[in-house]
């Protein structure tokens, strides 16, 4: 079941089976193979393989739909399931640290946040175990796309971050993101998020210095990385004040031209020039701001200019958005797509 859209298609097929309970020996396999250890996605793919064949059967060779073969196909897949070693174990591993992030979800939801990092926190342990039997170091995009997007490692990996800050826990976050620093492959992906962190929670342990010291070093050999300039400034205004926090963004705006690579250093310097009252600073950074700005707004009118395929004017086509399964669900109801609509 290579291609996707067949895929979407044949699962749609096996749903409405064990729905209507048609034929019953749908709805006796999925659970024989739910009692196995298979997960449920895993059940119906197995199942949806059973139909394919039948399709084949019906189209191909010209046949009316039989039953009877249908059924006994059936058996026979559940048999072998049973009798075989397969390569469900790391699905399954991936279906539990599903169910364990979407329970911390609905513990978010519920404000219940100590049992949320409860959940999160045996999630981040089976992750780990997952992540170690890799045969290579994986990046987040990497282990994403090896499961097709089903699950939202990066989202999860991000909340977490910032909920065992949000709730005190400064020692573990520093060891969750120094963890996930080291495991991961970072090549292609941005680790800035989880590198602030630690610098954060130096900071918010005490240790200024050594604070101090971490976004230094990062700098050096990032000069110019707008995310670690950012925190670094709001750091060092909490311990030294906002003279010092402003000279460090200073050299990175000011007699400088505002693009998408420092737009979060001019907005944050905007403030620190407002509050200084620094007035000719402030003209500059507010101006380049504009004309950033008035450029993208430009960028958008004129956007087909640069488009070396450019198709004649028609009616616009609205693709329908993604919707992932920790998304809130489109319904209004509160929850995740993957507790509400999504279970359907």
């Amino acid at each position: 079941m290579a291609n996707l859209r067949l895929k979407k298609l044949i699962l749609e097929v096996v749903d409405n089976q064990l729905k209507d309970n048609n034929p019953p020996m749908v709805r006796e396999v999925y659970d024989r193979l739910i009692g196995v250890g298979y997960s449920a996605r895993e059940a119906k793919e197995k199942i949806g393989a059973v139909v394919i064949e039948e399709i084949y059967d019906v189209m191909k060779k010209n046949q009316p739909y039989d039953e009877k073969r249908y059924t006994d196909a059936l058996k026979n897949m559940a048999q072998k399931c049973m009798d075989f070693e397969d390569t469900h174990e790391i699905l399954t591993e991936w279906e539990e640290w599903d169910r364990l992030v979407q329970d911390g979800y609905e513990a978010q939801y519920n404000q219940k946040d100590s049992d949320m990092i409860t959940y999160w926190w045996q999630a981040w342990d089976l992750f780990q175990k997952i992540i170690e039997k890799a045969k290579y170091k994986m990046s987040i995009s990497g282990i994403m796309e090896s499961q097709d997007y089903q699950y939202p490692v990066d989202a999860w990996l991000q909340d977490l971050e910032m909920e065992l800050g949000n709730t005190g826990e400064h020692k573990k976050r520093m060891e969750f993101c120094q963890r996930i620093l080291a495991m991961l492959d970072w090549s292609f992906d941005d680790d800035s998020g989880f590198k602030n962190a630690i610098g954060e929670e130096l900071y918010a342990m005490g240790k200024p210095a050594e604070g101090r010291e971490w976004f230094e070093n990062w700098l050096k050999k990032e000069p110019h990385n707008q995310n670690a300039l950012n925190v670094f400034s709001w750091c060092v205004q909490e311990q030294e004040g906002a003279d010092e926090a402003y000279r460090i963004i200073r050299r990175e705006v000011v007699g400088v031209v505002c693009t998408m690579d420092n737009e979060l250093l001019f907005e944050r310097a905007k403030l620190l020039a407002q509050h200084l009252k620094l007035k000719e600073d402030l003209k500059w950074i507010e101006s380049q701001l504009t004309a950033f700005h008035d450029s993208l707004e430009k960028a958008d009118l004129y956007n087909d200019f640069y488009d070396d395929f450019k198709m004649p004017i028609q009616q616009p086509i609205v693709k329908e958005k993604k919707i992932y399964p920790n998304d809130p669900c489109p319904c209004g109801s509160g929850k995740k797509y993957k507790k509400c609509c999504g279970r359907k």
